[in-house]
């Protein structure tokens, strides 16, 4: 820094970011993008893992709002899981989240570094607006799907990555990527981001889903509904500035926000979630008591149990 000023301002920001950015919510971006997997919480922490460990190795004290890497013996704030996932300095670190617009940056190509070594080098090959590929309708009806409950808003998006090929449904995400599911495959395709979609012509209500199969089976039990369709792809999604959106939206438009959000993972990622919308969205509301009651970890679980259920009274 050039003066004394500017280091005191750089001082003031890097301790309003450590107190004020949730470094909980960042691990599960960090999940959401592919990079690390969630691996549940044990007694007051949360753990999170590459793909290469058996147990996940870096613990989250969301209290305390620190986080440490057992197998490494390193750790820190907030400042310094950018600097050591992001690859950025201090500075540059402290800039990056400043804005807290996102806390993850955006635009990478479907991820910048996998454990920290292998290099994703991913290009779109092609994009149709209908799913057509008979691999992807098997597996949406696997999840109790029909092609009609994603008409509209899901494509089969193919691409190659180091000379393999690969194909998947993708949804388009607020950052011109997909975010993709198929029997073997769930991801975002040229970095990661939220799906917004509206639903008929008349919407009632903005809803919030964690991911497409939950949505596409809230399509396929309630078709005749019209709403503003939020997928976060990822629970690391949900900033604060999002739901300040959010707020701002449906006050506007005198509208509530429903809620659909995972029961399962020990309920931490779904009901962190939930909790932080109900704070921060005047009229949010948690709308996940039909599956979560039935001891279901999401709207697909449920949408799967009735039309089991279904087929066995009809045997």
């Amino acid at each position: 820094m050039n003066t004394k000023n500017d280091y005191a301002a750089l001082t003031a920001e890097a301790a309003r970011i450590k107190s004020e950015v949730s470094l909980l919510d960042y691990f599960f971006k960090l999940e959401s993008i592919g990079l690390l997997r969630y691996d549940g919480k044990k007694g007051k922490e949360y753990f999170f893992g590459f793909d290469h460990q058996k147990t996940g190795s870096i613990s989250i004290a969301d209290q305390a709002n620190v986080w440490y890497d057992h197998a490494l013996g390193d750790g820190g704030d907030i400042i310094k899981a950018v600097q050591k996932f992001e690859g950025k300095n201090f500075v540059e670190a402290i800039k990056r989240l400043s804005n807290n617009t996102d806390i993850v940056a955006d635009g990478y190509h479907a991820f910048f570094k996998k454990n920290g070594e292998t290099e994703y080098d991913i290009e779109i090959t092609k994009v149709h607006d209908k799913v057509q590929h008979p691999a992807l309708l098997s597996y949406l009806q696997s999840r109790g799907l029909e092609s009609k409950d994603i008409a509209g808003v899901g494509k089969e998006v193919h691409w190659s990555n180091n000379g393999n090929n690969f194909f998947a449904i993708g949804f388009p995400n607020s950052n011109n990527g997909y975010a993709v599911r198929s029997m073997v495959y769930k991801g975002n395709l040229n970095g990661g981001g939220i799906s917004t979609f509206t639903i008929g012509g008349n919407p009632q209500s903005i809803k919030l889903f964690e991911g497409s199969m939950d949505f596409a089976s809230y399509r396929h039990l309630f078709p005749d509904e019209s709403y503003n369709a939020i997928l976060l792809n990822g629970t690391g999604n949900l900033t604060k500035t999002l739901c300040e959106k959010i707020n701002t939206k449906s006050i506007e438009k005198d509208i509530p926000v429903h809620l659909y959000f995972d029961n399962g993972r020990d309920g931490v990622g779904g009901k962190h979630a939930t909790k932080k919308a109900i704070e921060l969205i005047r009229a949010a509301i948690d709308k996940s008591a039909f599956y979560a009651d039935k001891g279901l970890n999401d709207i697909n679980d449920y949408l799967v149990s009735q039309q089991t259920q279904d087929y066995k009274i009809k045997r």
